[in-house]
């Protein structure tokens, strides 16, 4: 009996379970609350923000627009184009009427001094003033200004304007009153003292060896001729070979003090 009651009965296991799995533990007692919508796009967005729009690139103009930019462009250098030629050489028209000349010394043609003129208007640079420049074989503008004074300035490039001179020696006789002086660049002390001889001019030719005075005196053209009344200030200038007949009637206006036409 003690037997069957041992084999019948049912064995216990040494290690008693544990109590049953709570499946719905994770809800809790108000433990864990459900996030709303609000609180989770919230979290994602701190946790992968959503990218920020880049700034609006600036329109591009159109075909059109283009086009039209580059024709107006195109235009406007061609304006400006034109306006440099026409006036391109306003700075080399000589001395203009009612301008003082500036004051120069220059080598006389037929002297030994190869040197470049002196057309500073005052000492400087350990150098005199032009009017200080008084020496033999020397033009000097300042010692002529006290009467009416012609200029004629040429260069031996070519052209046949040293006729110019010519025509001056010819024409000066007349005027005694009135100082003549000639002024030639482009060539050298040498070549520009045998033009003087062989022409035997009877009036101070300058030598401007590096063309100081040409372009101090706005010289363009060969010839050209400027008229001064007493005192050094401009009656007028002449581009261009003047006939012996124009030449007398200026020389006669400026000697009268009258314009020049």
């Amino acid at each position: 009996m003690a037997a069957c009651a041992s084999a019948g009965a049912v064995r216990v296991s040494e290690n008693p379970p544990g109590p049953p799995e709570d499946r719905f533990a994770d809800l809790g007692a108000g433990e864990v609350r459900e996030r709303s919508a609000a609180e989770r796009f919230q979290e994602l967005d701190e946790r992968d923000p959503e990218p920020q729009p880049a700034p609006p690139r600036p329109a591009r103009p159109s075909g059109a627009y283009a086009w039209v930019v580059g024709i107006a462009f195109v235009i406007a250098l061609i304006v400006a184009g034109a306006n440099a030629l026409r006036h391109s050489g306003a700075g080399y028209r000589g001395i203009p009427a009612g301008k003082r000349l500036a004051p120069f010394a220059a080598p006389l043609a037929t002297s030994n001094h190869n040197n470049d003129a002196s057309i500073q208007p005052g000492a400087g640079g350990g150098h005199p003033a032009a009017c200080s420049v008084q020496m033999g074989g020397v033009v000097n503008l300042c010692d002529l200004r006290s009467r009416p004074l012609v200029l004629t300035f040429v260069a031996t490039g070519g052209g046949g304007c040293n006729a110019q001179l010519d025509r001056v020696n010819r024409v000066r006789r007349a005027f005694p009153g009135v100082g003549f002086v000639g002024v030639i660049s482009r060539t050298s002390l040498s070549d520009a003292g045998k033009m003087v001889r062989s022409h035997d001019w009877g009036f101070p030719v300058a030598f401007d060896r590096d063309a100081a005075v040409f372009n101090l005196y706005g010289i363009g053209d060969c010839p050209t001729t400027i008229f001064a009344r007493r005192g050094g200030i401009s009656a007028g200038t002449r581009r261009g070979n003047l006939s012996d007949a124009q030449l007398s009637a200026d020389v006669r206006a400026l000697a009268q003090g009258r314009p020049i036409q």
